[in-house]
């Protein structure tokens, strides 16, 4: 098991925060500058939602994601995909990468557990985090989490249905 994870770690880099970015490439530029139009709209939704400042909202937005992210990797990505890919399918890598359609198609379908991971973990973070604010019940701070995270995961969606098209465009389909 170690050497899957091993392998798993290797061929993926680094996971940087959201759960979503390390889908979309190994390079860990590209995840950082994935990250930050992220914690921008979800530091404005919980600003906006929760009427906390935006200094508070984007540390808010910063250190659960990045709290997600590791449970992410450690619980769910790294078992998931180098434990059961590679004992079930031989390749801790379900689709290779450079796969067409198949790799934006599985990042597609792949996004939305992990948006409900994300949100139920960012949420719980937040709300423990957060509770110290006697105006904001758990249930308002976990809707913020849960609107923050369909418009981050939305727009890792979008980037995913835009591989797609531009690799039909591109005629590789």
């Amino acid at each position: 098991m170690l050497t899957s994870i091993v392998t798993y770690v290797s061929h993926h880099g680094i996971l940087i925060a959201n759960s979503g970015i390390p889908l979309f490439s190994q390079s860990v530029f590209y995840q950082v500058f994935l990250l930050i139009p992220i914690i921008a709209i979800e530091a404005f939704i919980h600003h906006q939602k929760l009427s906390i400042s935006i200094r508070r909202s984007a540390w808010l937005a910063f250190y659960t994601n990045i709290i997600s992210t590791l449970l992410g990797g450690i619980l769910v990505i790294i078992p998931f995909g180098a434990f059961l890919g590679q004992s079930l399918l031989g390749s801790s890598v379900p689709v290779q990468p450079g796969a067409f359609p198949f790799l934006p198609l599985e990042i597609m379908v792949t996004l939305i557990p992990m948006y409900v991971f994300s949100a139920v973990v960012e949420g719980w973070v937040g709300s423990l985090s957060l509770k110290k604010i006697d105006r904001l019940d758990r249930k308002m701070i976990r809707r913020s989490f849960w609107l923050a995270n369909a418009f981050t995961y939305g727009m890792l969606e979008v980037l995913a249905i835009a591989q797609l098209v531009k690799g039909y465009l591109e005629g590789r389909g």
